[in-house]
């Protein structure tokens, strides 16, 4: 039987964690990510979760998923990856995910060798794509499918709302965090990027978080991304209104004036879509 907060998982989900061996999870602190370790080790697996550092990825993002495991007791190790010099990321193409997760993996695979000789044992390597993921324009699947990393969220049939809703019953922080997908997404296929240019990106956008909201959300401008086409495209879901000079001043200190502000519904696949 299955007790406590795992009660509140779905029993075939409990009973595929509890039939695999020893994890590595790929970490990134976002909400999938965090929901998988903390399913799998409410169902007793042995859970070690892997995060990389790169210019790809924002350090105060790197930073709260330290943090997170910490304050979880979640055996963390951390490693450097920089997929700038791999092909199809330095010229930004539309399989740069692809690459990118390509080389992720065979650097976590190093990471899980060389932890392996100290340990003594394997650990299956998993990640948190989840259900709604395969149905979206996402390369970096085919790298996941051909490494044979697993990944029990979308093998369950698990999608975002599904997975907030199990989140919040289980007791997870944070059922809502928005996702954050890495910084070459907010660049047009063919625009290539540097680190200094991430650098300044990831420095806009904090930020632009860190402007007073009007509510409880999570930040003045909703669920917001800044693009480059290469023209600065700031999109949001909840327009600046008063705020906007404050906005524009931010926009411009970092190098990203003049800016277009578009309000849509959604910030994901600005540059996938038809």
């Amino acid at each position: 039987m299955v007790g406590g907060p795992a009660a509140a998982l779905p029993g075939g989900f409990v009973r595929a964690l509890r039939g695999l061996p020893p994890l590595a999870v790929a970490f990134s602190g976002g909400l999938d990510s965090r929901f998988l370790c903390h399913a799998a080790r409410l169902c007793g697996c042995d859970v070690l979760a892997l995060h990389a550092r790169g210019p790809h990825i924002p350090p105060e993002e790197s930073a709260r998923a330290a943090q997170w495991a910490r304050d979880n007791g979640l055996p963390l190790l951390t490693l450097d990856f920089d997929p700038l010099s791999l092909p199809e990321v330095s010229i930004n193409s539309r399989e740069r995910c692809y690459d990118c997760k390509k080389g992720l993996i065979a650097a976590l695979r190093g990471v899980l060798r060389e932890r392996r000789a100290g340990e003594g044992s394997d650990r299956l390597l998993c990640d948190g794509s989840n259900a709604d993921d395969l149905r979206a324009f996402r390369p970096g699947l085919r790298a996941l499918s051909e490494a044979r990393v697993r990944s029990p969220l979308a093998e369950a049939g698990l999608g975002k709302p599904a997975i907030r809703a199990l989140a919040a019953s289980t007791g997870l922080d944070r059922p809502e965090q928005t996702a954050r997908p890495c910084l070459l997404t907010r660049l047009a296929y063919g625009l290539a990027p540097d680190a200094a240019l991430l650098a300044r990106l990831a420095r806009a956008e904090a930020t632009l978080a860190q402007l007073p909201a009007p509510d409880d959300d999570a930040s003045a401008l909703g669920d917001f991304r800044l693009r480059l086409r290469p023209a600065p495209l700031l999109q949001v879901t909840r327009p600046p209104g008063a705020l906007r000079p404050l906005v524009d001043e931010i926009l411009a200190r970092h190098g990203f004036a003049p800016c277009e502000i578009r309000e849509t519904s959604g910030v994901s696949g600005f540059f996938d879509a038809p």
